[in-house]
């Protein structure tokens, strides 16, 4: 393969992964609509959803900032009552957030905004990406 092909792909690649991300911000910021909460409180909810609680050390991590904007955050979303700390029993220190029943029906709100063959399209688009990358990475 000559350089130029290579660099071919690698300009198309970029420019594909800066589009996907893009969309990406499109489809959070579609989300968001409306919401009297950021965007950033909408995705740690979503993150919470999936991952059945989070450690305020993980949640740190994900967004890339300090445990106190975290629990700045996680106080906000206590207040509404959409998350909980919770103890874990192995060691009391270690406290994970988790939703709260009101927590899990507004994740589902959220999604109820799109009609459901749209969320299905983007599901199925979804998976056979991340699938190509895992044969890739």
């Amino acid at each position: 393969m000559s350089e130029n092909s290579e660099m071919l792909h690698v300009e198309i690649i970029m420019k594909e992964m800066l589009e996907i991300q893009q969309k990406s911000m499109m489809f959070v910021h579609l989300l968001s609509e409306g919401e009297s909460l950021s965007q950033n409180q909408l995705i740690l909810l979503l993150q919470l959803k999936i991952n059945g609680g989070m450690k305020a050390t993980e949640i740190a991590d994900f967004f890339s900032v300090t445990p106190g904007a975290v629990t700045s955050m996680c106080d906000k979303l206590e207040k509404l009552d959409l998350v909980q700390r919770v103890r874990e029993n192995e060691d009391r220190r270690v406290v994970k957030m988790i939703l709260t029943n009101n927590g899990e029906v507004k994740v589902q709100d959220i999604f109820l905004k799109l009609p459901q063959e749209k969320l299905t399209d983007i599901a199925k688009v979804l998976i056979a990406v991340n699938q190509l990358m895992k044969k890739i990475f």
